[in-house]
């Protein structure tokens, strides 16, 4: 199995990334191979709508996400995460997901695949407020990449450096997401 884990965070360290960290951390306790793919330390430029992906089947953008693709059409599992600020996931989180255009131009990924999505956030009530992330992921993710298996998870509680072994909101979360991520365990 090859799972892709993929950090929107720009706080390597934060919440997010350390919940990141310790899923890439089972998947290879459990024989997986694991790429872990922090988009802070990239070059993804904005996509601007050109469409040479439709027309063309190339990204005219010579940067990072090149290498995303390959390692996005290679997985089994994808697992993509960022903090909710202001309401939406990250700045560069969205960036990187309006570039999958590439991949939804010709469905790219071949069927089997899993997805999940992962949003940390500092209100209390955050999984119940920011709901409507879980629409748009699945949609993203199982609509427009093709991803048979979907799930969307939100950790609320999660302000500043929370301790994650304390939080009983990341616990569960960390425990939903190992039972999804790796069903055979």
């Amino acid at each position: 199995m090859k799972y892709v884990f993929v950090n929107g965070s720009p706080r390597p360290e934060g919440n997010t990334g350390t919940m990141l960290k310790m899923l890439a951390r089972q998947a290879k306790e459990k024989g997986a191979e694991v790429t872990y793919y922090e988009i802070l330390d990239k070059n993804v430029q904005d996509c601007d709508g050109c469409y040479t992906c439709d027309t063309e089947d190339r990204c005219v953008k010579d940067d990072d996400m090149i290498g995303a693709y390959r390692l996005i059409q290679g997985c089994d599992v994808l697992v993509i995460g960022s903090p909710i600020y202001m309401g939406m996931e990250t700045g560069m989180a969205k960036c990187f997901a309006d570039r999958l255009y590439y991949l939804m131009a010709k469905r790219r990924l071949a069927p089997g695949k899993r997805a999940a999505a992962l949003f940390t956030c500092g209100l209390a009530d955050g999984h119940m407020v920011y709901g409507y992330m879980h629409g748009r992921y699945d949609k993203l993710l199982r609509h427009d990449l093709g991803f048979e298996e979907v799930k969307t998870f939100i950790s609320p509680g999660m302000k500043n450096r929370v301790n994650l072994d304390g939080n009983y909101y990341a616990q569960e979360t960390l425990k939903e997401m190992a039972a999804f991520l790796f069903p055979e365990a």
